[in-house]
């Protein structure tokens, strides 16, 4: 299992670093248990994209997804960047690690 956990880590940082440079978003987070650091080896990596206003998210959301070259586990959400203010989205970003 630890080699196939580390072989996540890999893919997720190789995803971001694709992610970063793909323009799909105009902020991307890593949220939930690996942003707070409570994770476990097994844990899925839960990503946040922040898209303009005039964007949809939903479609950046699906090309996102089709950047993940590897499997390993991941969950996307996109929210627009007026939704931010939100406060269930505050709250969902409150502890948010900012990636890019």
């Amino acid at each position: 299992m630890s080699r196939r956990v580390s072989e996540y880590e890999k893919r997720f940082k190789e995803f971001i670093e694709e992610l970063c440079r793909s323009g799909l978003a105009e902020e991307l987070y890593l949220v939930g248990s690996r942003a707070r650091g409570d994770n476990t080896p097994s844990s899925d990596f839960d990503v946040v994209l922040v898209v303009g206003d005039d964007k949809d998210p939903v479609d950046a959301a699906t090309k996102a997804r089709l950047l993940r070259r590897k499997p390993f586990p991941l969950d996307i959400a996109a929210i627009r960047q007026c939704d931010a203010l939100d406060p269930i989205y505050r709250e969902m970003l409150r502890d948010a690690k900012k990636i890019c």
